[in-house]
């Protein structure tokens, strides 16, 4: 069954919020083959905002984090100067309406993805959990990075 076709992209655009296109970009990366390779996806995941799926046999690096030109109202400050990539996209492939966008994995965490590594490759890792140490003066936890393990 056809979807009907949207004649107003704004139309489109007001029903999906926050505007899931412009709250982060996805770059294809190498499929990781080594230790080394996992080691840097673990540090990379350590990160706020990044996150990393599967799809299609393909491994993408997400980054969630906001357009600097998208407005209060969900649309774009630069419409008519938006880079190609926005171009590009449309609302018939979208996140919002489309029916291929999914992934077969999702990690979302450090522990999501050193899970997946220890259960379907032949690297293993250990895991600990974080210690952020005492509140310092202002009473805030400081935070720790936490190592790969060996």
């Amino acid at each position: 069954m056809a979807k009907a076709k949207i004649k107003d992209p704004w139309d489109q655009c007001k029903k999906c919020l926050p505007a899931k296109c412009c709250t982060y970009f996805a770059l294809q990366v190498d499929e990781p083959e080594t230790r080394k390779d996992y080691e840097a996806m673990l540090w990379q995941i350590a990160h706020k905002g990044v996150s990393f799926y599967i799809y299609r046999k393909g491994w993408y690096m997400m980054v969630e984090t906001v357009c600097n030109f998208l407005r209060d109202d969900n649309k774009c400050a630069i419409y008519e100067t938006r880079p190609y990539i926005c171009r590009e996209h449309s609302i018939e492939n979208c996140e919002y309406t489309g029916d291929d966008y999914g992934w077969t994995e999702h990690f979302k965490s450090y522990k999501e993805l050193l899970d997946w590594i220890n259960d379907n490759t032949n690297f293993r890792f250990k895991y600990k959990e974080p210690d952020y140490g005492k509140p310092n003066a202002k009473g805030r936890k400081l935070k720790a990075m936490v190592g790969c393990g060996s």
